[in-house]
C-alpha cells in the first residue's frame, strides 16, 4: 500500500515541547515505556472517521424554509365572497411586528411561518369562524420578501454580507448564500446575535391610541449582543436548521485546526507533516513523508505520545522490521506525536564503515590516477 502524501507544512514547532521531546529522545527513552505491539487501549491514536464536512450540495438541501412568511414581508392578498359579479383585487398588506396581518372585515390573522396556500386556508377559516363569509375564496401570494443582512466571514467561498429571506434566515442559509465551506473549513462556527436595532411596537390592537397626558409608558430594555457557538458536525441536524438569525447577524465559520506530527533523527528530511483529513497516518508513513531512514539498518523507533497537557508523555517502542509485517507495531499516530528513528551501536558501526569504505574508495581512486 502506498503511503498518503499528505502537505508538508511550514508550522513552527513550539520551541519549548520540541525541546522536551527531544530530551525525552535521548535520555528517558532508553528504556521504553511501552510497545507499540500490546499498547494499553487508553493510550492509543483513535481511529479517523473522516473529517465531518458539510458540502454545498448538504447545505442548499438544508436551508429550507424559503417559502416561509415573516415579519415584514409584503402580500398581495385577494379574498372574494364567492358571488361572480366581485372585482378581483388583489389589495397590499404586509405582516406586522408579531407575525399577523389584518384583514379587510374579517381581522387580525397570524400568518408568520406559513407558505401562500397555508396562509389562504388559515384566513378562509378565520373568515367562516367569524361569520364572515360561508364560502370564500381567498389567495395569498408573496410582493416582496424581507430580509436580513447576514455577514459571513471565514473559510467561506464567497465572505461578505448577504440577504437572506426572513424567513429562513437561520445559519444553514447563511452558509449557503456565502457559497459553503472551502476546503480549510472546520465544522465549528460561531455566531454573534447582534442587539435588536428596533422596538416592536407593544401596545395591545384594542387599546386606544390616545394616551393620558400623565401617563408614560416604561422604558422597553433593548436586549444585549450575545455570542453562540456550535459545532455542526456534532450538533443533530434540527439545531443546525432551526438556529435563527437576526438583521446584521454575524457568522465565522472557524478553519479547522491542523493536525501535525514530527518526524527526527535517522531520516532524511527531519520536519513536521500534516497528517490527511480523512484516513489514519501509521509509522511507516510518517517515515515515508520524511524521506525514508538515512540508514539502511536502522530498526529502533521511539514515538513520543502526550495524551493531555497534565500528563507525562508515552514513550512507545517499535521495530520498522516488524512492523512491515506485523500491524500491531505499525503505530497509529495522534496528532502531535514524535516520531524517531533511533541511533544505535549498530547504526553507528555501519554507518562509520560506510565512511571509511567510501574514504578508502575515494583516497584508491586518487592513487590510481597516478
Amino acid at each position: 500500500m502506498n503511503p498518503p502524501r499528505p502537505r508538508k507544512t511550514t508550522l513552527a514547532i513550539p520551541v519549548s515541547r520540541l525541546l522536551l521531546l527531544l530530551a525525552l529522545v535521548c535520555t528517558g527513552c532508553r528504556s521504553a515505556n511501552y510497545r507499540a505491539a500490546n499498547l494499553p487501549p487508553q493510550f492509543q491514536a483513535p481511529v479517523t472517521n473522516g473529517a465531518p464536512s458539510l458540502a454545498l450540495s448538504q447545505l442548499s438541501g438544508m436551508a429550507g424554509g424559503t417559502s416561509k412568511m415573516a415579519a415584514g414581508d409584503l402580500l398581495n392578498l385577494t379574498l372574494l365572497s364567492g358571488l361572480e359579479e366581485e372585482e378581483v383585487l388583489a389589495k397590499p398588506v404586509r405582516i406586522a411586528d408579531d407575525g399577523s396581518i389584518h384583514v379587510s372585515l374579517v381581522g387580525t390573522v397570524n400568518v408568520a411561518g406559513l407558505d401562500e396556500q397555508q396562509a389562504a386556508q388559515r384566513i378562509k377559516a378565520a373568515a367562516i369562524e367569524r361569520g364572515i363569509y360561508r364560502h370564500p375564496q381567498v389567495t395569498v401570494k408573496f410582493a416582496q420578501r424581507a430580509v436580513n443582512h447576514i455577514t459571513v466571514l471565514g473559510a467561506v467561498a464567497e465572505p461578505g454580507t448577504h440577504r437572506i429571506p426572513r424567513g429562513s434566515s437561520n445559519l444553514i442559509a447563511a452558509i449557503a448564500a456565502a457559497g459553503g465551506f472551502t476546503e480549510e473549513a472546520g465544522t465549528e462556527v460561531e455566531v454573534l446575535h447582534q442587539a435588536s436595532n428596533y422596538l416592536a411596537d407593544t401596545t395591545p390592537a384594542s387599546a386606544s391610541p390616545v394616551q393620558q397626558a400623565s401617563f408614560q409608558a416604561p422604558p422597553l430594555e433593548r436586549p444585549a449582543a450575545r455570542t453562540e457557538r456550535i459545532d455542526l458536525a456534532m450538533a443533530a441536524p434540527h439545531k443546525r436548521q432551526n438556529l435563527l438569525l437576526g438583521d446584521q447577524d454575524v457568522v465565522m465559520v472557524h478553519p479547522a485546526d491542523k493536525r501535525v506530527v514530527h518526524v527526527a533523527g535517522l531520516v532524511r528530511l527531519p520536519n513536521q507533516f500534516e497528517m490527511p483529513k480523512d484516513q489514519d497516518l501509521y509509522v511507516l508513513d510518517a517515515i515515508a513523508m520524511a524521506g525514508g531512514k538515512s540508514s539502511s539498518v536502522a530498526d529502533k523507533v521511539y514515538v513520543i505520545r502526550r495524551l493531555s497537557e497534565n500528563e507525562e508523555p508515552k514513550v512507545i517502542q517499535l521495530s520498522i522490521s516488524k512492523a512491515k509485517t506485523n500491524g500491531a507495531e505499525n503505530l497509529r499516530l495522534a496528532p502531535g506525536d514524535l516520531v524517531s528513528v533511533e541511533s544505535t551501536v549498530v547504526t553507528s558501526l555501519v554507518d562509520t564503515l560506510s565512511n571509511v569504505f567510501r574514504i578508502t574508495a575515494g583516497v584508491g581512486g586518487n592513487l590510481l590516477a597516478f
